[in-house]
């Protein structure tokens, strides 16, 4: 069963493809090239050495909406103990109404079922020098299909590298781990290696509160084609945030754009994700607040 991408008990090469949602509404706005940028909670779930270089402590609450009657809830949470930054996470996410089948076709439904799915997710990231910092998260995953159910466990490395104040460079392999089993089959879980670079503009410059990103995805998910997103963020007097991206090599996406307005430590994030092919589009809402 495939929903535009995000792959619930899918029959094929990998399943838990919910495990690809990304968190956050900053990250969904400029394509996902997140695998180099820092400074928020939602960033972990694309490269956990991320944490490594972030300042303070932050909690991220996020919703999203995808197709018709997909939804999934995010809580981040990252913290700062010494050199060491710490986060836990908790996605849950929900398809309602599917309709029940048999091999025999009929123009009514048997009935209808819900799919539910839960990923938990503890993560750590150290600066161990000046530029380089290195990260690691641990996660377990769970979905129920109707009757059926499946669990898994999975790690994320990552890497984060500050070729200079502007210039940062990332990489990270995530879900590598046990294969979740329905009925009486497994299936990989849906793994993939992240390479990210991106460039701030210097602060003193006449272009100052510019971001760009790209990250470059070679995936073991869908049809294992590479992937490539690119992504921008323009930050006015550190208020008002305008953000896109456009994604090559996806099926089901290309463009993304979104805002954000931030208010002393209160930032609210809101990403549009248009779904091709006349699947209904992806809206995300995220408040984040600095501690």
């Amino acid at each position: 069963m495939l929903f535009a991408g995000i792959s619930l008990a899918a029959v094929g090469e990998s399943s838990f493809e919910f495990m690809l949602i990304g968190a956050g509404s900053r990250a969904s706005s400029m394509g996902e090239a997140f695998t180099a940028v820092s400074g928020d909670a939602g960033a972990a779930f694309f490269n956990p050495a991320s944490i490594g270089v972030m300042n303070g402590s932050e909690i991220s609450l996020a919703h999203a909406e995808y197709l018709q009657d997909v939804t999934m809830e995010q809580v981040s949470v990252v913290s700062r103990s010494g050199s060491l930054r710490l986060g836990l996470s908790l996605n849950i996410g929900q398809v309602a109404d599917i309709q029940r089948r048999d091999t025999n076709p009929s123009g009514d439904p048997l009935g209808l079922f819900n799919e539910h799915n839960v990923t938990l997710s503890f993560f750590g990231g150290r600066p161990v020098s000046e530029k380089l910092s290195l990260g690691l998260a641990a996660k377990v995953a769970y979905e129920k299909l109707d009757l059926e159910s499946a669990s898994a466990l999975a790690f994320d490395l990552g890497a984060f590298y500050s070729i200079t104040s502007q210039i940062s460079v990332g990489g990270s392999i995530r879900n590598l781990g046990t294969k979740p089993k329905f009925v009486n089959v497994a299936y990989d879980l849906p793994r993939e290696m992240r390479l990210g670079f991106s460039y701030r503009t210097p602060v003193e410059s006449r272009w100052a509160g510019i971001l760009l990103a790209a990250d470059y995805l070679l995936p073991k998910w869908g049809d294992g084609s590479s992937k490539l997103n690119l992504g921008a963020e323009y930050n006015y007097d550190n208020f008002v945030f305008l953000r896109g991206g456009y994604d090559l090599g996806y099926d089901s996406r290309s463009l993304a754009v979104g805002t954000g307005l931030a208010y002393r430590d209160y930032f609210f994030d809101y990403a549009f994700v248009p779904i091709k092919h006349n699947l209904s589009n992806t809206h995300r809402f995220t408040l984040r607040i600095r501690l």
